[in-house]
């Protein structure tokens, strides 16, 4: 069963590395399909993926490729966000200043309800850390993966489309 989803994805490969698409359009596919699976869009960012890459004129089958691959990895995306965020949060906020006097004269509060509760205000703000990390992590990857992609592409689809070939070749007369 592994290896007939293994060979699919170097049959897939193989024709996104076959089509006559330059190098820009193939990376701009990718990259622009990986963008929405940074934010939670609850599977339809296989849906947007190749809508905006029809937007910016981009291949159409690796911006689906990169959308298949980031519904895999959503867990792992998600939890970069929010620690992205928390980082500039911390980041940008500075400390206020303390003074060791003022925390020894301030008397122990009695227990309220509203203090209790007060937690359900920090998860306003795990919300707001997400969105600072989903927009940092979106914009960043997309513009690391198109520019390695548009390396990669460059310099190894003539090697690459070769190795694959072969290695079809080779799984048809195992068979």
């Amino acid at each position: 069963m592994l290896h007939k989803y293994i060979r699919r994805l170097k049959y897939y490969i193989l024709r996104t590395l076959r089509m006559q698409n330059s190098d820009h359009r193939i990376a701009l596919g990718f990259a622009v399909g990986f963008f929405p699976c940074w934010y939670p869009t609850f599977g339809i960012d296989l849906l947007l993926a190749p809508l905006l890459s029809r937007l910016v004129r981009a291949n159409i089958p690796s911006a689906f490729l990169a959308a298949s691959a980031g519904s895999v990895l959503w867990p792992i995306l998600f939890y970069l966000n929010y620690r992205i965020g928390v980082f500039v949060h911390l980041f940008t906020t500075f400390p206020q200043t303390f003074e060791i006097e003022d925390a020894l004269s301030v008397p122990v509060p009695e227990t309220d309800y509203r203090i209790e509760t007060s937690h359900f205000g920090r998860l306003g703000d795990m919300g707001v850390n997400f969105l600072v990390g989903a927009l940092i992590n979106s914009i960043l990857s997309t513009l690391i993966l198109y520019i390695l992609l548009r390396i990669m592409l460059s310099v190894y689809r003539r090697p690459l489309l070769h190795k694959i070939k072969k290695s079809i070749r080779r799984g048809k007369s195992k068979s």
